[in-house]
């Protein structure tokens, strides 16, 4: 959601959604603001939510930089984190000495807010030298140790927990995960085993309950001039354990890696005053990458090549962080080398044809975004030209193994793995290998589209960050 201070279309303009919708909105903005619109600017807007960038002229010439984010209604659901439920988590944090966006104003009907913007960018990928990426991941940490000390007191958020211990939030936020996976109407045996392990192991430490990002990391901060300017994107913000913002951030370290995770752990006990749990990081990395996992079952659209990649990467994540946090050893399956088919050449002729010819040719961006989105999906088919049929008879025989009997079909057989696993039918260490190797089938066929991020892992806790 990050966006520059300087915008780089002076016209008011705007892209997608309903124009009567947005032109209410903008009317609000300028009524908030006392002038009147001279640019907008259409950004990234997170989960569901349209974000705006714009700049407003006011009549004595000054010009308010203001960040705009709508969701349109939803029916009433099992999620809570709603816009309106975003709102009342900035006017929390204003309390708190954060470098983060400060709220303006709140629509009336709960469907948007207004904040400064603050300058900066967020793709943290983008710098070059280690030294200046570690100093600001260790302002971040220094923010977040900030926003865990803030007193939260008799604090109550939207759908939220209620009591005096970090267990009785982390076991209220389960409740609303559990939920949302409930209500997708379809059954997942991996999300089935992993909240049935985090009701069963779920740590009740002493110490405050604290108020957490919930999603923190790289991506999900403001930098500029190689200075930390904000901590952004606070919708999944909650009551609970400081230490599941330590989980977050070794979660976007995964896409966007700080040059010594270790460090910042130690970064942030400087900052906090006290020792991290590093038990406690390894259980919430379960339960971070279990919500990751249970937002893509919830997807019933998305862009193809982004889904691929999802699902391959963020189920073979929470596979590693279940067998971390347990201590299970997992014997990874071994895929070798598979031999290309007799239409292996036409898929490399077309990929060619996409990265030579087409994408260097266009003018228009979103066609070259659509044409690179393309070549992986196309990549992704050649690895299932190759290996497809095989993985697939690989697993069903894992799975009427693991069941100790047949399966009509894969959907038949994943629903009764299912089953199983939520009645304690199939062991946590038998459940976790078989969707150990149906992990590394689907990061061989997704490799191709996934580029670097095929190999990564969650960085190392060691005993010694503290």
């Amino acid at each position: 959601m990050g966006v520059s201070g300087a915008l780089p279309n002076p016209d008011v303009a705007t892209t997608g959604g309903d124009a009567a919708e947005e032109a209410a909105l903008f009317a609000w903005v300028e009524a908030v603001c006392g002038g009147r619109l001279s640019a907008v600017h259409r950004t990234s807007g997170g989960n569901r939510a349209r974000s705006w960038a714009i700049d407003v002229a006011r009549p004595d010439g000054a010009v308010a930089e203001v960040f705009l984010r709508y969701a349109p209604p939803r029916a009433p659901g099992a999620e809570p984190y709603t816009i309106a439920r975003e709102a009342e988590v900035y006017r929390v944090i204003a309390a708190a000495d954060l470098r983060a966006p400060r709220l303006i104003a709140a629509h009336p009907d709960g469907n948007a807010i207004l904040t400064d913007r603050a300058p900066g960018i967020a793709e943290f990928r983008r710098l070059t030298d280690a030294q200046v990426k570690q100093a600001i991941a260790a302002e971040v940490m220094a923010d977040l140790a900030r926003l865990h000390a803030l007193p939260v007191g008799d604090l109550r958020l939207t759908g939220g927990g209620a009591g005096g211990r970090i267990a009785d939030h982390v076991r209220a936020e389960l409740a609303i995960w559990r939920a949302m996976y409930a209500e997708a109407g379809t059954r997942d045996g991996l999300i089935e085993l992993a909240l049935g392990w985090l009701d069963a192991t779920l740590p009740d430490p002493d110490g405050p309950v604290a108020l957490v990002h919930g999603d923190a990391g790289p991506g999900n901060f403001l930098f500029a001039d190689g200075r930390l300017t904000a901590l952004i994107d606070w919708e999944l913000a909650h009551l609970g354990d400081p230490m599941e913002d330590l989980a977050w951030f070794s979660m976007r370290c995964v896409m966007e890696p700080v040059p010594d995770f270790g460090e910042s752990l130690r970064d942030y006990a400087r900052a906090a005053g006290a020792p991290i749990d590093r038990a406690r990081i390894l259980y919430h990395r379960v339960f971070v990458s279990t919500r990751v996992v249970i937002i893509r079952h919830r997807a019933v659209t998305g862009e193809p090549a982004n889904a691929i990649v999802s699902r391959a990467l963020n189920r073979r994540l929470l596979v590693e962080a279940l067998a971390e946090a347990s201590g299970t050893p997992l014997d990874w399956t071994r895929i070798e080398s598979v031999p290309p088919t007799p239409r292996s050449a036409l898929f490399a002729q077309v990929l060619d044809d996409l990265r030579d010819v087409i994408v260097p040719r266009s003018r228009d961006s979103q066609a070259v975004a659509r044409a690179k989105s393309a070549a992986k999906v196309l990549k992704y088919l050649e690895a299932w030209d190759r290996a497809g049929a095989d993985f697939a008879g690989r697993e069903r025989a894992d799975l009427e193994a693991l069941l100790g009997r047949a399966v009509a079909d894969e959907t038949a057989g994943q629903l009764a793995l299912a089953d199983a696993i939520a009645s304690g039918r199939v062991s946590f260490g038998r459940a976790l290998a078989f969707f150990a190797g149906q992990a590394a089938r689907e990061a061989h066929l997704a490799a191709g589209a996934s580029g670097g991020i095929a190999t990564r892992h969650y960085p190392a806790i060691r005993e010694g960050n503290r």
